[in-house]
C-alpha cells in the first residue's frame, strides 16, 4: 500500500486519454446510438444474427447469452453498491455462496458449449442432447452476470477502501433473495421484447459491458500502482476509475479493432 499523493500527472494522462477515445468513438463510428452500441458489443460479443434477440426488427447489440451476462452484470453491481449500499464490505462470498455462483457459472458454459457445437455440426441438437433455446441463454446468462458481480464487489471492495468492514457484500439469504427474484423479474421482462424495450435492453446491457470493463481497469490500476486500500469514498476514488475507462478504451478499441481487420464487419462472423 502507497498512500503518498499522485503526481498530476497521472490526471491530466487519464483524463486526457479518456477525452480522446471518447471523441474517437463519437466521430469515427456511425451516428446512430444503436448502432454506436453495436461496436461496444462487437468488442466482447459475436453478435451472430441466429443467436441474438430481435426487437421491431432490429438485432440488439449482443446476443442472447451476452444480454443476460452483461445485464446482469450491471444489475448485481447496482443492488450490491446502489440498494444496499455495501461498499465497505470486504470478505467474498461464503461458500454456499461460492457453490451458488459455481451452479450458475456450470449451466451458463455447459448450455453455451452445447450452443457452440451446433455451429459446427451444422445441426439444430447439441452435443449434450437438446436444441439451444433462446430463453436458456438468456436466463443462465443473467445468473451468470449475478455471480459474477458478486466475485467483483468484493474484489474491488477489498482493493479499494481502507475502512472496509469484514464481512461479505451479501451475507444472508434475505439479501440474496431479493436479487435473484430482481434477475429473473428483468430477465422475464426482457425475454417479452416488447417493441418499448429496444432502446432500454440495448443500452442497459452495453452499459453493464462498460460497467465490467471499467471496474476491472480501475483495480488493475489500483494494484499496478501499489495504492491499494487508500481510499475512503467513491469521490476519492475517481481517478482509478477513469483509468478503467482508459481500460476500457483499449479493449473496445482493440478487440473491435482485430475483429474489423479480420471480418471487415462488427456483425455476426463470416461463415456462421
Amino acid at each position: 500500500m502507497n498512500g503518498k499523493p499522485l503526481p498530476r500527472f497521472w490526471m491530466w494522462l487519464g483524463v486526457s486519454l479518456v477525452l480522446a477515445a471518447l471523441l474517437a468513438f463519437i466521430f469515427f463510428t456511425p451516428p446512430a446510438l444503436l448502432r454506436k452500441a453495436d461496436y461496444i458489443a462487437a468488442a466482447v460479443c459475436h453478435r451472430l444474427p441466429g443467436h441474438s434477440f430481435f426487437i421491431a426488427g432490429r438485432q440488439l447489440p449482443l446476443c442472447q447469452r451476452c444480454t443476460g451476462t452483461f445485464a446482469g452484470a450491471l444489475t448485481g453491481l447496482l443492488f450490491q453498491w446502489g440498494v444496499l449500499r455495501r461498499r465497505r464490505t470486504q470478505l467474498f462470498p461464503p461458500l454456499w455462496q461460492w457453490l451458488l455462483v459455481g451452479v450458475f457459472a456450470a449451466a451458463w458454459g455447459l448450455d453455451g458449449f452445447n450452443s457452440y457445437t451446433t455451429l459446427f455440426l451444422r445441426r439444430e441438437v447439441g452435443i449434450l442432447g437438446y436444441a439451444p433455446q433462446p430463453w436458456i441463454r438468456l436466463f443462465t446468462g443473467t445468473f451468470m452476470g449475478l455471480g459474477m458481480s458478486l466475485v467483483l464487489v468484493s474484489a474491488l471492495n477489498q482493493v479499494f477502501w481502507r475502512d472496509a468492514l469484514p464481512e461479505a457484500p451479501l451475507s444472508h439469504w434475505r439479501q440474496v433473495a431479493p436479487l435473484l427474484a430482481l434477475a429473473l423479474l428483468q430477465a422475464a421482462v426482457f425475454y417479452t421484447l416488447e417493441p418499448w424495450l429496444l432502446y432500454p435492453i440495448a443500452l442497459y446491457s452495453t452499459a453493464g459491458v462498460i460497467a465490467m470493463l471499467t471496474c476491472l481497469g480501475a483495480m488493475v490500476w489500483v494494484m499496478a500502482l501499489r495504492r491499494e486500500q487508500t481510499y475512503s469514498s467513491w469521490r476519492e476514488a475517481w481517478l482509478p476509475f477513469v483509468w478503467g475507462g482508459v481500460f476500457t478504451s483499449v479493449i473496445i478499441f482493440g478487440m473491435g479493432g482485430v475483429r474489423l481487420l479480420l471480418t471487415g464487419s462488427v456483425d455476426g462472423i463470416p461463415g456462421f
